[in-house]
């Protein structure tokens, strides 16, 4: 295995001039930067990736925190991430958070003890006072998915009240008055953001709430069955539903269809993120889009910025959603709507 002294006597420059290559800060003429790669490449040369990060101070590690790695969602953030910070030479740690305030916040400790570089964080459970104390921290940080006022220059985060109000606004333009809402978690603000979208489009087009027509979906397949079951169990009718994510849609589809219901005949059904499941449902779901890979490539390119490693790209902090139409919505049915 060739090492750094290989390297600088076929380019007949010192070690340290080799060093200084690799690991950059100090200039080096074109001449001899030239003969140390041509060197590097005709051996094969890799350097040891603990040695250049004590010379560094630099693992060449991005941690990464979300809360499922198995999610649709946080694996198209993560894609995004990789594709940028890979053709910097870096690597990524990944960790769950599973939205739970204690394991994001082991998470967190975790990834600065491995001497990550810079860590992008995809948040639900811990709250802002406690991630604005993370960001005094010597490694620098990102918020993805989540606005906090006084890390706004840190925050990439979607408009979900927009598009809450787009989903909703778009099944009221097909006609639909009676319409549901199979509501995320709770106690997550991107839940509490959409819920509020969908109230604003109802009141706009003067149509009042009604608490009877939502339940919570809890952002999973299984959750949007349960949450299917009960409005069908409370007796309200509806011929549209909002749900705020793909994967629950999903499970309310189920639902409906246990229950003899066609979609978009007897139901209608938008959902939000649009991941792969959505083209892949039947009928292919109607879904608000959010830029998941654009959105994990504006946060690597802040945590390089953040850095000094690539400070050229204007990096955009608030992303809006677009509505995809597919094949779940149509006008609704003349008959008796369904309970």
């Amino acid at each position: 295995m060739a090492t750094i002294k290989d390297v600088a006597h076929l380019a007949r420059v010192s070690p340290a001039t080799v060093s200084r290559v690799l690991n950059g800060g100090v200039p080096v003429s074109e001449p001899k930067r030239a003969s140390v790669t041509a060197a590097i490449e005709r051996l094969g040369y890799r350097p040891n990736a603990f040695a250049r990060s004590l010379a560094t101070n630099r693992s060449g590690g991005i941690g990464v925190v979300v809360s499922e790695v198995s999610s649709a969602v946080y694996g198209g953030i993560i894609q995004g991430i990789e594709s940028v910070i890979e053709a910097h030479d870096m690597h990524m740690v990944v960790s769950s958070g599973h939205a739970l305030a204690g394991l994001e916040r082991d998470a967190f400790d975790f990834l600065r003890q491995r001497r990550c570089d810079a860590l992008v964080l995809q948040l639900d459970g811990a709250h802002d006072d406690e991630v604005v104390e993370w960001a005094r921290h010597d490694v620098p940080i990102v918020i993805v998915g989540r606005y906090i006022e006084e890390l706004h220059d840190r925050c990439l985060h979607l408009d979900n009240v927009a598009g809450g109000h787009l989903a909703t606004r778009h099944l009221l333009d097909r006609g639909h008055r009676a319409i549901a809402h199979v509501g995320g978690r709770a106690d997550l603000a991107d839940a509490r953001e959409r819920l509020q979208g969908y109230r604003s489009a109802l009141e706009e087009a003067g149509i009042a709430y009604d608490e009877a027509l939502v339940a919570d979906g809890g952002f999973v397949e299984e959750g949007g069955q349960r949450a299917m079951r009960r409005l069908l169990d409370r007796g309200r009718e509806f011929t549209a539903v909002f749900a705020a994510n793909d994967q629950s849609a999903a499970g309310a589809m189920r639902t409906l269809r246990e229950a003899g219901l066609r979609m978009p005949e007897d139901v209608s059904i938008v959902g939000f993120d649009d991941t792969l499941l959505a083209q892949y449902l039947v009928p292919a779901l109607t879904t608000v889009r959010q830029p998941l890979l654009e959105m994990g490539q504006a946060a690597a390119w802040l945590a390089l910025t953040l850095l000094g490693v690539d400070a050229r790209r204007e990096v955009m902090h608030r992303f809006e959603p677009v509505l995809v139409e597919r094949e779940s919505v149509t006008a609704p049915r003349s008959g008796p709507t369904p309970a």
